[in-house]
């Protein structure tokens, strides 16, 4: 029974690694496509991503604050400060204080912020944007594997597994369903 159970606990290290190293694959070759793009308007991944959740947010009407943009990257709050301070010397986000409370920091995109978005946006599409090879079917399941993945993962890091997907869907999900309005009728002319 202890072989067993010892044999059991390798296979399941051994297929979290497989995964772990599989995830960190692709997406270091996703970040390493996108680095050309980025590089001509002096972003770094963590900014470009820091800006598009600040995009979708925008096109949703959602107020923010960094300790959100933490949880839905799965990053420390500290991170984000930084990548925020960086953005802000900047002119692309701005900082006010929550009125309805004050101790809360709200950021937002500026004008330029929204420019400068809109401007590599179209360019960095066609480098995340999956092959027509995976279905509905695909991403459902993916989608569903790494939700669970993600309610494991932290409680396993003791935190509640509702911050983050609450981030994950204020943050992103919100903001894309308006993408999706905006853009289907409009198109994307940036």
């Amino acid at each position: 029974m202890k072989d067993e159970q010892t044999n059991n606990s390798i296979q399941n290290y051994i297929r979290a690694q497989k995964f772990y190293f599989l995830a960190e694959q692709c997406l270091n070759l996703i970040q390493k496509s996108m680095q050309p793009v980025l590089k001509e308007y002096n972003l770094n991944h963590s900014q470009h991503l820091v800006l598009l959740i600040m995009w979708y947010s925008n096109l949703s009407g959602n107020e923010i604050i960094s300790t959100e943009i933490a949880c839905l990257l799965g990053l420390e709050k500290h991170s984000i400060s930084t990548i925020i301070d960086t953005l802000y010397k900047r002119g692309l986000i701005d900082r006010h204080r929550n009125k309805k409370d004050r101790r809360s920091v709200n950021i937002k995109l500026t004008e330029k912020g929204v420019a400068l978005v809109e401007a590599h946006h179209p360019r960095t599409m066609d480098n995340i944007s999956f092959d027509s090879d995976l279905t509905s079917e695909d991403f459902k399941f993916l989608f569903t594997f790494l939700e669970s993945l993600r309610v494991i993962t932290a409680r396993k890091n003791n935190q509640s597994p509702s911050i983050y997907s609450s981030a994950f869907k204020k943050l992103l999900l919100d903001g894309q369903e308006k993408y999706v309005e905006k853009y289907s009728k409009e198109g994307f002319n940036a």
